[in-house]
């Protein structure tokens, strides 16, 4: 059976935010991006648990993740996606966790 759940954006962005705010005090103000490269499976494969996914064959970079975030402020972000760029934050997001809670 599959469950829907709903997401309230406005409560997920403080969540967010307290969350980064607690990495900054634990780790401070920038972390350093000790690996770059990491799998990267379509979301089709991603989110379907009737299969197994087929061997991970695209591969993404943080560091282009994190340029492409950057580069956001110099773009209109009313014309270029930018919700489309949470696919750029979610890698990094998961990093940061990953390390600062270690």
């Amino acid at each position: 059976m599959i469950k829907h759940s709903v997401v309230n954006i406005s409560d997920l962005r403080r969540i967010v935010n307290d969350l980064l705010e607690h990495a900054e005090t634990v780790n401070g103000p920038e972390l350093r991006l000790d690996q770059d490269y990491y799998w990267s499976l379509d979301s089709d494969v991603l989110y379907d648990m009737t299969r197994q996914p087929p061997g991970a064959d695209r591969v993404g970079s943080l560091g282009d993740s994190w340029e492409f975030l950057r580069n956001m402020k110099e773009q209109d972000i009313r014309t270029e996606g930018p919700s489309l760029m949470l696919v750029h934050a979610a890698p990094l997001l998961h990093y940061i966790g990953e390390k600062v809670g270690s």
